[in-house]
């Protein structure tokens, strides 16, 4: 997405700030460690470290203010030449140009360069997310550190200036810097999150790591409004856009949006012109980005439920009647089979209407954003069309609402954004689309009849639409439904254990239980506890036997009482992990832990209980235990071998994907990422070297297991949740969108506004 060089100056003062901080503590953290040091030195190194202490002492604060000037400097420098080629290519390098660079210039770039890769290390998550966002930002599908401003080269290189300028001997310089290196690398954490929350402030993450070749597109449209800009420009279009004209046949949209986007940008000039009393009047782009992407802290708590209130204004209320009187003629005109008007149409429609000022704003912007929604090539011709039909509530629900159109989880953004995504999977090929196609007819004409001030409608549409997905693709293929039907399966067996072994962790907790036993109970005993079919009374009765078993006898009584019990014990427990399925090895294993146990406690081995209860206190304790249990929500961990017998049990080939790697994704990217994972999205998944299409036809009821079909395999791919995270985030598994509908008409509308500023 394109933007406006203010965000960047927003980040510069945190960065700034920032580094005074950092700098700061980096010279008090090097002073500690100089006298550390220098009282552990050998003879030889005691001369230097003391002069450079020293020197430290004597310099601490020009060094200070060297740092901070140079810092500056190079930041603003930094600032004009991001994704600027300044470099000379490689056709452009001749003898003239080229210059002999002495030995020590090569070793003080060294140094820096070694001090560069300690700093990228020491943050790199909060650095790697930085940089991908000024990637983003330019439309640069690479990824490229050097056009970052706030890089870790511009820290060090600053660092190493200025002591080479405030200590001139070169040995004592050199100390310095390498103590003042090692301090700085140490004090780096934070420094790039209060520059990151900027940028995050502002609408804009790391989220589109998943697909970043995508951003191509991105690219390619920008350089179309450009030259589309140029010909708007050169022809002196102001006045009706070509299409519009009699006999003349549909244009591209850059050239039906250029000239409504030139009227915005002379009207808004008008209405907010600089003055000496402003210290800012933002240009269209700036405007566009504004409207659509507010900081996070200033979104007032709002919708799901509530009806929102309708602002006052008679001007308002006669346009909102008006609205509603063409949304709800709508479905009318679609039924008679009538031709439905664009967006900017219908915004024509509205151009007598006395509106305010930020009505008509948002007036101007939600009908060339769906004018963008309308030509978005991404999306089937069909969608496109229904897409258009969201325009009227759309716009109804931004007048009653205006944070809606930065707010990525209002209900009527919800509502267009998951139709796009559903349209990347099940696509116009596939027998089943043309269902698909009815349905959201019926969805968008239940908003257009319902909708009048309760966003609700539109959570309501997704709802429809949601659980018409989730049934089409099962009904649509028997195999595909019996894997559906399977990953549930396997997913609730490991939800039972999974909810009963923390339930037993929590009977447990008071109670001062032998480790090895506590273990066995929460991991094997409670998969015994909820295997479909067990005797479940007889397995808990066995919950109060093996904790009180495990407990020191201090009476011949208690110790008699154990030994009479204890055959009985390890033959319940025996067939009890035979039921399960349990291999043999792994049985063994766990019956000798319980027989050391007892061994111990037999052998007057056994720690007192400092919460030592009798064999009915247990029983009546652990009777809780066999009450209702509220199911939990959270995704389950389920193990390769557990999901691949499930599975072949049922007799059902899949490929598995369970392996999570080292990878540890940022937690709003997890959240991002997971949010694009509904059935029916369209996906592309790296199969031998190549990206093949692949859609995503469930998601287990708690999130645990992902199930796909891949084009040209027969057997589908059913990914754990961590494993699908992984996926994502080294690009073996990526969406076919790169960003949602509504933010790729945003880009589109930034890139326009962006086009015609430049003229």
């Amino acid at each position: 997405m394109q933007i406006p060089k203010r965000v960047f100056q927003l980040a510069k003062q945190p960065a700034l700030s920032g580094f005074h901080v950092l700098a700061t503590q980096t010279l008090a953290e090097a002073g500690v460690n100089l006298d550390k040091a220098a009282k552990g030195a050998a003879r030889g190194d005691d001369r230097l470290l003391v002069h450079a202490r020293q020197g430290l002492r004597e310099h601490g604060t020009e060094l200070l203010e060297r740092m901070q000037h140079h810092f500056a400097t190079y930041l603003e420098r930094a600032m004009h030449t991001m994704y600027m080629d300044t470099r000379a290519s490689l056709e452009e390098i001749s003898a003239d140009n080229l210059t002999l660079i002495e030995d020590d210039v090569v070793t003080r770039q060294i140094e820096i360069d070694r001090m560069v890769m300690r700093l990228r290390d020491a943050d790199q998550p909060s650095l790697g997310r930085l940089n991908l966002m000024i990637a983003q930002l330019h439309g640069d599908p690479e990824v490229r550190e050097r056009e970052n401003p706030f890089r870790p080269y511009l820290l060090a290189r600053s660092l190493h200036e200025a002591l080479r300028e405030t200590i001139r001997d070169e040995n004592q310089s050199k100390a310095l810097f390498d103590v003042l290196s090692v301090a700085m690398v140490h004090c780096l954490p934070g420094y790039y999150v209060a520059i990151e929350e900027v940028f995050k402030s502002r609408g804009i993450s790391s989220k589109l790591t998943a697909r970043p070749s995508a951003l191509t597109r991105a690219q390619r449209e920008r350089l179309a409004w450009q030259k589309a800009a140029e010909q708007l420009i050169g022809h002196g279009m102001t006045g009706t856009p070509p299409e519009r004209q009699p006999g003349k046949p549909a244009q591209p949209k850059q050239a039906r949006m250029l000239p409504e986007l030139r009227r915005l940008m002379q009207q808004h000039s008008k209405a907010l012109p600089d003055a000496p009393g402003q210290p800012h009047a933002p240009d269209l782009q700036e405007m566009v980005w504004n409207v659509f992407n507010q900081p996070k802290a200033a979104r007032p708590p709002r919708h799901d439920e509530a009806p929102a209130p309708v602002s006052g204004g008679q001007a308002h209320s006669a346009l909102d009647a008006q609205l509603k009187h063409m949304q709800q003629a709508r479905p009318a005109a679609s039924a008679r089979g009538a031709r439905e008007p664009g967006p900017l149409d219908l915004r024509a429609q509205l151009a007598d209407a006395a509106i305010s000022e930020p009505d008509r704003v948002t007036v101007d912007l939600v009908s060339l954003l769906f004018e963008s929604i309308v030509h978005d090539e991404q999306l089937p011709e069909g969608v496109r069309q229904q897409l258009g039909r969201l325009h009227l509530p759309f716009l109804r629900a931004a007048m009653i609402d205006p944070s809606m159109l930065h707010d990525t989880k209002h209900p009527a953004r919800r509502l267009l954004d998951r139709i796009g995504t559903v349209a990347t999977g099940i696509t116009p090929d596939m027998a089943c689309y043309p269902a698909l196609e009815g349905e959201i007819d019926t969805v968008l004409d239940g908003v257009l009849e319902r909708f009048d001030t309760d966003m609700t409608t539109f959570a309501d549409g997704q709802r429809k639409l949601d659980q018409f997905v989730s049934t089409l693709l099962p009904r649509s293929d028997v195999g595909l439904a019996r894997c559906i039907d399977a990953i549930g399966m396997v997913e609730a067996g490991s939800a039972r254990q999974s909810d009963a072994a923390a339930a037993l962790g929590a009977l447990l907790a008071p109670l001062d239980v032998d480790p090895r036993v506590g273990n066995f109970v929460t991991d094997m005993w409670s998969r015994v506890l909820v295997q479909p079919g067990g005797d479940a009374a007889a397995s808990q009765a066995m919950l109060a036997e093996l904790v009180w078993s495990a407990q020191e006898k201090s009476t011949p009584e208690e110790r008699s009482r154990m030994v009479r019990m204890l055959p009985s014990l390890v033959k319940r427990v025996r067939e009890g992990l035979a039921a399960i399925g349990m291999g043999e090895t792994v049985s063994k294993a766990a019956l000798d832990q319980l027989v050391m146990v007892h061994m111990d406690v037999l052998g007057n081995r056994q720690p007192a209980s400092a919460k030592a209860m009798d064999l009915e206190q247990l029983r009546a304790h652990f009777a809780a235990f066999g009450g209702e249990r509220e199911a939990g929500r959270d995704p389950v961990s389920i193990g390769h071998a557990q999901l691949e017998a499930a599975l072949e049990q049922r007799g059902i080939r899949a490929d598995l994907y369970t392996d999570a790697g080292n990878s540890a994704a940022h937690a709003a990217d997890e959240q991002e990422w997971l949010g694009m994972a509904l059935p029916g999205a369209g996906f592309e998944l790296a199969v031998d070297g190549r990206y093949v299409p692949a859609r995503l036809n469930a998601v287990s009821p708690r999130g645990s297991l992902y199930l796909f079909s891949v084009k040209g395999h027969a057997a589908p791919s059913t990914f754990t949740r961590d494993a699908l995270l992984a996926a994502l985030q080294n690009e073996t598994l990526r969406t076919v969108e790169h960003a949602p509908v509504f933010e790729r008409a945003v880009e589109s509308l930034m890139a326009g506004a962006e086009a015609l500023s430049g003229h």
